[in-house]
C-alpha cells in the first residue's frame, strides 16, 4: 500500500527547499515509487514568488553597492565597472522546478476546478481554511486539490500525510489534527494525518519504513571524522550574521530567522558543540549518490546590539560588552541551538571523502 504525501507551501519554505538532507530524502522515495509525493500547482507557484522575490532583492542590493563602488571610482578617475544579472521572473523558477519535480515522479496536479460560488459560500460560511475576515483562498484551492486526490483513491485505508505548518487554517484549535469542517469532506474511513515538518514526515509511521530502505550501514565516517566535519561547518559560521546564515525569506524584504534574540543585527560569536550529542545518518539520495545527515546540539553566543532604553525592560538573559554610543550597547546573550547539517558525495568516493563540507540545512532553539 503506497502512501500518498502532500506538501503545502511551508513545508518547502526556507533554505536548501530541494537539497537539504529531508527534501533528498523525500524526492528519491518519490523517484523509486515508494510513496506519492504531491505538490500542488498553487503551491509550486507561491514558491516560485518567493524565489523571484528573494532574487529581486539580492539584484537591488547588488546594485546599490555598484554605486557606492562606481561613485568611489569616480572620484579617483577609474572607469566604472559593469555587472550584469540575468532577470528571472516568477515563471522561471517555476519552470526550472517542475522539471526538476517531475524527474523525480512527484505529482503536480493543476488548479481544481471549483466554482467560485462554491469558495463564496465557503468564505461567508467561515468554514476553513477560510476564516472572518475571508483570508485562506490559495489554502483553499490547496484543500480542493487534497479533497479530490482523496476521493479518488480506491481504497480510504491508503494512508494521506498532509505536511503543513499552517495550524490556524488546517487544524482543530484543541489539536493538531485535521480541523473538522475539512474532515467532514472526506470519506469517514480515510486515514488522514497531518506533521509540521519534513523531518517529522520522514519519522512518520507510514513513512519510516520507506526511508529505513534508503539508509546505508556506516562505515566511511568515524567518529572522529564527523566531529571535524562538524566543527569545520560551525567555524564557518563565526562572525556571520545570524539572518544570513539561518533567515528563510517570507516576502516583502522579511526573513524567518529560528532564533529569537532581543539583538539587532546579532551575529554568531561563539559555537561549541556538544560532541555528545552528534547523531549520524547516511541515505541514498540518487544514483550512485549518498547523502549524510547530521544532527549536532550546541552552545551558541551571539552578539549584536541593543537599544539601552529596551535592555533596561528587557527579560531576556543580555550580557553587556561595552556602550556603544549614547543611544545603544554592544551586547551578546546565549542560546542552545541544535543544528541539522548535511552533504552529498558520490558512492564511489566512500574511499575518499577528503572533500566533503556539510552545510547547515536548518536551525532550532533547544
Amino acid at each position: 500500500m503506497t502512501p500518498v504525501v502532500i506538501l503545502d507551501t511551508n513545508a518547502l519554505h526556507g533554505r536548501k527547499p530541494f537539497t537539504r538532507a529531508d527534501s533528498k530524502i523525500l524526492l528519491e522515495l518519490s523517484r523509486g515509487g515508494h510513496l506519492r509525493l504531491i505538490i500542488p500547482d498553487v503551491v509550486l507557484h507561491e514558491l516560485s514568488r518567493q524565489w523571484a522575490e528573494r532574487l529581486s532583492e539580492g539584484i537591488a542590493d547588488m546594485d546599490s553597492a555598484l554605486k557606492r563602488i562606481n561613485d568611489a571610482l569616480i572620484e579617483i578617475g577609474a572607469a566604472e565597472c559593469e555587472l550584469t544579472v540575468p532577470s528571472h521572473r516568477r515563471a522561471v523558477f517555476y519552470d526550472f522546478a517542475r522539471q526538476l519535480l517531475i524527474a523525480r515522479r512527484v505529482e503536480i496536479p493543476g488548479v481544481p476546478d471549483v466554482a467560485v460560488a462554491d469558495l463564496m459560500a465557503r468564505d461567508l460560511d467561515v468554514r476553513k481554511p477560510f476564516d472572518r475576515e475571508g483570508k485562506g483562498f490559495r489554502d483553499a484551492l490547496i484543500w480542493e486539490t487534497i479533497r479530490g486526490l482523496c476521493n479518488e483513491l480506491s481504497d480510504p485505508s491508503i494512508p494521506v500525510v498532509f505536511v503543513t505548518s499552517n495550524h490556524t487554517d488546517f487544524c482543530s484549535p484543541k489539536n493538531r489534527e485535521l480541523h473538522p469542517n475539512l474532515r467532514q469532506d472526506l470519506h469517514a474511513d480515510q486515514v488522514f494525518d497531518i506533521v509540521t515538518s519534513l523531518h517529522a514526515l520522514n519519522a512518520h509511521a507510514s513513512i519510516k519504513p520507506q526511508v529505513e530502505q534508503l539508509r546505508v550501514l556506516q562505515k566511511a565516517f568515524t567518529r572522529k571524522r564527523i566531529e571535524g566535519l562538524v566543527d569545520a561547518a560551525i567555524k564557518d559560521l563565526h562572525g556571520v550574521d545570524v539572518e544570513q546564515a539561518l533567515g528563510a525569506y517570507a516576502g516583502d524584504g522579511f526573513y524567518d530567522v529560528p532564533i529569537s534574540s532581543a539583538l539587532d543585527s546579532p551575529a554568531f560569536e561563539e559555537i561549541l558543540p556538544d560532541n555528545s550529542s552528534i547523531e549520524s545518518e547516511i541515505f541514498r539520495s540518487g544514483d550512485g549518490e549518498l547523502t549524510i545527515r547530521v544532527v549536532v546540539v550546541c552552545n551558541v553566543s551571539l552578539e549584536g546590539f541593543i537599544d539601552k532604553s529596551d535592555y533596561l525592560v528587557s527579560d531576556d538573559d543580555v550580557t553587556l560588552l561595552e556602550d556603544w554610543n549614547s543611544h545603544v550597547f554592544h551586547a551578546s546573550d546565549s542560546h542552545r541551538v541544535r543544528f541539522t547539517l548535511s552533504a552529498e558525495f558520490a558512492e564511489s568516493d566512500l574511499n575518499d571523502l577528503d572533500d566533503v563540507v556539510l552545510t547547515v540545512d536548518e536551525a532550532e532553539e533547544f
